[in-house]
C-alpha cells in the first residue's frame, strides 16, 4: 500500500495509543512495513488484519486518499 495508507494507519495508531511494534508483534507483521517512509510496501491482507484488530470497518477507510494522482 502507498504511503497515504501508511499516514492514516498511523494516525488510527495514535488514536487508539497503539504503537507500531506493538501491533506488529501481535499480528506477526514486520514493524518495518507499518512505518511512514521504510520504502517497505504493505500488504493489502495486513492492512485487513489491523482493521480487524482495531474494529475499524475497512469500508470505512478514505481510500479516495490513497489513489495515485491522475
Amino acid at each position: 500500500m502507498r504511503e497515504q495508507a501508511k499516514k492514516w494507519l498511523a494516525e488510527q495508531l495514535e488514536e487508539n495509543r497503539i504503537s507500531a511494534e506493538c501491533l506488529a508483534d501481535v499480528l506477526g507483521i514486520p514493524a518495518k512495513r507499518l512505518c511512514v517512509g521504510s520504502g517497505e510496501m504493505m500488504e493489502a491482507d495486513d492492512l485487513l488484519r489491523i482493521c480487524a484488530f482495531l474494529c475499524i470497518r475497512p469500508e470505512s477507510i478514505p481510500m479516495q486518499s490513497f489513489e495515485s494522482p491522475s
